[in-house]
């Protein structure tokens, strides 16, 4: 039995700017805007996760047990001192984060999805 990955980008303290590519154990996943929702597949074990923004990579390696449904939210925003820098010089920098959703059961619909 597989497990699936969702990945969602709707988190209220997203910036909402920059696409953010993301690669799944180093293979293209492909670019996610916000709103979006990315869904895939994927064997069970442990996989890497990779964010980057054009500016910063990010890493998030997880567990996939069989029929499970992984689900993370990802989320691009300001960081630490960030609101001081932009007060400050008019520019922040910015990182993208992987925050834990409640994992699911893949059901017969999410399979029909793949």
């Amino acid at each position: 039995m597989t497990a699936r990955l969702t990945l969602m980008r709707d988190h209220g303290q997203d910036v909402q700017d920059r696409i953010v590519h993301l690669w799944l154990d180093e293979e293209p996943l492909g670019p996610m805007r916000y709103g979006d929702t990315i869904s895939r597949p994927l064997p069970p074990g442990t996989h890497t996760l990779r964010a980057w923004n054009t500016l910063f990579t990010t890493r998030h390696t997880f567990e996939a047990a069989p029929g499970e449904e992984v689900r993370l939210q990802v989320v691009h925003g300001m960081t630490g001192g960030a609101r001081l820098m932009v007060l400050m010089l008019g520019v922040a920098y910015l990182r993208v984060s992987f925050q834990p959703l409640p994992s699911g059961q893949v059901t017969e619909a999410s399979e029909a999805m793949a």
